[in-house]
């Protein structure tokens, strides 16, 4: 009986794990390094997801026995498409839900979710590398989710990796000079696989396509694999291709229409970007648009790229001219960016601060990241995620008003980190090993341990 109780628990958490992750959730941001005022690779991504979620971070070690990497881990208990990776390698990992209009189920083994993004933190070595640990795992097993793009960076490129229902998939390299937005439809259009060093994918993408009546080459025109693939009503949502816009206006300057097909794979902005930028628009509530989301009647948090139930906003900024314990870290908030600050997290960093972990080691995590989801208030009342829910349910009380103090505290608490990152950083030259270790690991437990006196 006790069985049967672990199992049907199990399965509610799956099924709503899938739910989730078909919806329109999420958003992501990939700027290549020759767009950015830095020279980084940036990968900024929002995670929505519906019900109370538990933010944890942990700081996996290196596994030589099991030829793993080293990572940092935002989890999210029980859910199987909202965590974040960047590993040793300085190799990042987010997603989008992209629903696609595949209806044929091809699962090996119960086919994959969960499995590709750890996948990347575990064993990447470069974006690209990411890409084909990703499609080889698609092709063996099968995705069965409806959809989903992957997107993944390292300090030198950025790719986006667009899986639908089954075993196909393709992928396109950013631009060094580009930057690219996603909601939760596939932006990948023209696909050209014989130019290997900007795609990869199915080799038969366009003629299955084609076998489904999803593509017609006679009356057509040029095979764009988002509009042979994407689910109808979701390439068509208000909800995506506001949000697409609202990134779009803010990254060139221009005004683009409601129709996605006029939007390009990515686009060159109109001045360098940084991390400022990313955090402009993944905090937009679509003050640079005139269509506006429709939103739930009483509710007082306007609905663009940042929604109320945005849980958790990271921006990956990956340098390749420092050392990777140095150049590649992830700011990251504890809920909706509109009311939060984004506090560093370097690659190089061996311990969490306290209560960013319910178990004492990353090994107990990863095996009951699944099965240990359900009253994480009551087991775990002493995760700093609380304090993150608890302040965000009360903004959200009287946002319109409560929202003013808190980001003017926010905005000043922010640019202090900002001016004291180039301080810190230069401080580490001569630092190696158990010194610079502990060094970062003080560093964002001491901002953690000052911010929330803001709270």
């Amino acid at each position: 009986m006790k069985r049967l109780l672990t199992i049907i628990i199990a399965l509610l958490v799956w099924t709503a794990s899938l739910s989730a992750q078909d919806g329109l959730n999420c958003f992501g941001i990939l700027a290549g390094k020759n767009a950015t005022v830095d020279g980084s690779v940036l990968l900024a991504h929002n995670e929505d997801d519906t019900g109370e979620q538990m933010l944890n971070i942990y700081n996996v070690p290196r596994n030589d026995a099991a030829g793993t990497n080293k990572y940092l881990w935002i989890e999210f208990p029980g859910m199987e498409v909202a965590d974040g990776f960047l590993n040793e390698y300085g190799v990042a990992v987010a997603s989008d839900a992209c629903n696609s209009r595949e209806d044929r189920e091809d699962l090996t083994d119960g086919g994959v979710l969960y499995e590709i993004r750890t996948l990347v933190g575990q064993k990447a070595r470069s974006a690209r590398h990411a890409v084909e640990l990703i499609g080889k795992l698609v092709e063996e097993r099968g995705y069965r989710g409806s959809g989903r793009t992957y997107i993944v960076a390292d300090p030198d490129e950025g790719w986006v990796c667009a899986i639908v229902k089954g075993r196909h998939w393709v992928a396109q390299r950013v631009p060094d000079d580009k930057v690219m937005a996603i909601p939760n439809y596939y932006c990948i259009g023209e696909v050209d696989l014989s130019d290997t060093a900007n795609f990869m994918g199915s080799p038969d993408i366009i003629t299955y396509a084609v076998e489904r009546g999803w593509y017609n080459p006679e009356t057509d025109g040029k095979f764009l694999f988002k509009k042979a693939y994407s689910r109808p009503s979701t390439y068509s949502s208000k909800m995506n291709y506001i949000r697409h816009m609202s990134a779009l206006n803010y990254l060139t300057g221009e005004t683009y229409t409601t129709n996605p097909d006029t939007y390009p794979f990515a686009v060159t902005p109109n001045r360098k970007v940084g991390l400022r930028d990313m955090m402009e628009i993944l905090r937009s509530h679509g003050e640079n648009i005139d269509v506006k989301m429709d939103i739930e009647e009483g509710e007082q948090h306007p609905w663009c790229i940042c929604r109320n139930s945005t849980v958790n906003s990271t921006i990956f900024q990956l340098r390749s001219y420092l050392p990777v314990e140095i150049g590649a870290l992830m700011w990251t908030t504890g809920a909706a960016p509109c009311a939060e600050v984004y506090i560093p997290w370097y690659s190089g960093m061996t311990k969490s601060p306290a209560g960013f972990q319910r178990f004492a080691t990353a090994d107990e995590a990863i095996e009951k990241h699944m099965s240990d989801a359900k009253d994480k208030r009551v087991k775990y009342p002493d995760g700093v995620a609380w304090k993150f829910v608890d302040k965000w349910n009360w903004i959200h009380e009287n946002y319109t008003e409560r929202i003013k103090g808190v980001r003017k505290a926010n905005n000043k608490f922010q640019e202090k980190l900002f001016k004291n990152q180039s301080k810190f950083e230069k401080s580490l030259k001569n630092k190696s090993g158990n010194e610079l270790q502990d060094e970062l690991n003080r560093y964002t437990a001491d901002i953690y341990q000052e911010y929330f006196k803001l709270f």
